[in-house]
């Protein structure tokens, strides 16, 4: 099933020391038995079998989006003002979110990092033996992070001047037992040990602690059960999240999940403003406001086709579907157009509503047909393509095809009974003036 493995220990930049990596090349589609989700669970399930100790994440990189905010589909940050009470929370989020078996490979920015030492001022012991808490911060800092001497303290070597860093050396300050040898001189010139003026402390520290906009933040990130989709994962972890946040605490979508709503978002906000255009030219066309109606009655069973299409050939609504749902709006209303244009020119000779639409029906059967049968017959190659790539094709050929048959069956018997229904909200004077308007 696969062609060649590219790994990468400790991060490509060498800061990743606990971490690594590796890309696997498949053989194509139609060469392997087993599919690309297929082969990722059955990885999945074998690494966490046979390796213990180790947090393991297998992804399809093409869910990461071609944005700038790549990352996992499933993406989002918990924010509040306490640390230690966020990754508590963010523990608790993440065991619901694998208890709920809506989505895998959870996982988290946060990694409990090297142990971590706090000296902690005894104040009454630095008062009694007559100790600043300045020249105890001052002497720490000095000989364990290092400290460039101020002044004239340099020295000339090879025409350059080089700086002095006063520090212990490392032997000196690998082990938590060399605080102890520290000794501190106090006001009166006397030493005095480190480990008489604080307290230590030992725990775990945090590697990296992050920000965004200026508030502390947790990323967790995870993958779509196999068998759900990305919208039913994110849904189902929005809802999770919510429900255990306290007050003050909040999450936000981030990287993937954020474009995958704003994509939606658009998507949708595309859609309703391509029917308010296309009610404002159909509009300022039949000089009338009721007719525009009776063509954008299509529409409604077009998006029904299309959802029952994809439900029948098992896909999902997704980009490119949705994408598909547009591309519906501008096919499905030339039956409505061409069956109402016709209708009005009966009209406009003498004729009736129910006579005009009787003598119109049958006569834009045939356009109505043949050019809906053009578009099926359009989409068909892409909707049953098989090679790599079609899953990106085939929602959008589907929900085309499914869209078109509905609305092509349906249109005939809803938009005459539409129109025949709208007509009595016409102005009296409102076709005779259409009409001299198509004349001019």
């Amino acid at each position: 099933e696969v062609t060649g493995v590219f790994s990468a220990v400790g991060g490509f930049g060498g800061d990743a020391v606990n971490q690594g990596m590796a890309y696997a090349t498949l053989v194509e589609k139609d060469k392997r038995k087993l599919s690309q989700q297929d082969l990722i669970k059955d990885i999945r399930k074998q690494l966490r079998k046979k390796v213990h100790g180790m947090e393991i994440n297998v992804q399809d990189l093409s869910l990461r989006g071609f944005t700038a905010s790549r990352g996992f589909p499933v993406e989002f940050i918990i924010q509040g003002p306490d640390w230690d009470m966020l990754t508590d929370l963010t523990k608790k989020i993440m065991e619901a979110m694998k208890a709920s078996e809506m989505v895998v490979d959870v996982n988290t920015d946060v990694q409990a990092g090297m142990p971590e030492v706090r000296l902690i001022p005894n104040r009454q012991k630095l008062a009694q033996y007559g100790v600043s808490l300045s020249t105890v911060t001052n002497v720490i800092n000095t000989l364990m992070g290092g400290m460039i001497l101020n002044g004239q303290t340099e020295y000339p070597k090879g025409n350059h001047r080089y700086l002095i860093e006063l520090r212990l050396k490392a032997g000196q300050r690998e082990k938590i037992d060399s605080l102890d040898r520290i000794k501190i001189r106090n006001n009166r010139g006397e030493t005095i040990r480190l480990s008489q003026l604080v307290e230590k402390k030992e725990g775990p520290s945090l590697m990296l602690i992050s920000r965004l906009d200026r508030v502390r933040a947790i990323k967790v990130y995870g993958n779509p059960a196999p068998g759900k989709s990305q919208q039913e994962s994110l849904a189902a972890t929005k809802k999770i999240a919510q429900s255990m946040l306290p007050p003050g605490y909040e999450i936000k979508m981030t990287g993937s999940s954020q474009s995958f709503k704003e994509s939606f978002d658009s998507l949708i906000f595309a859609m309703l403003l391509g029917i308010l255009v296309s009610y404002m030219v159909l509009a300022s066309q039949f000089n009338s406001f009721v007719h525009p109606i009776s063509v954008l009655m299509a529409l409604p069973f077009s998006f029904s086709g299309a959802f029952l299409a994809l439900l029948i050939f098992n896909q999902s609504i997704n980009m490119y579907s949705m994408i598909g749902f547009i591309l519906l709006m501008g096919i499905v209303k030339k039956n409505s157009i061409l069956l109402v244009d016709f209708t009005n020119q009966m009209r406009g000779e003498g004729h009736d509503v129910r006579s005009a639409l009787i003598k119109a029906c049958p006569v834009r059967l045939r356009p109505i047909i043949m050019t809906s049968g053009a578009i099926v017959a359009g989409a068909l190659p892409e909707a049953f393509a098989v090679g790599p790539g079609s899953e990106t094709a085939v929602p959008m050929a589907v929900a085309i095809i499914g869209g078109v048959i509905a609305s092509t069956i349906l249109t005939l018997f809803v938009v005459p009974c539409a129109y025949s229904l709208l007509t009595y909200f016409e102005r009296p004077d409102a076709l005779e003036l259409e009409m001299k308007a198509q004349k001019i």
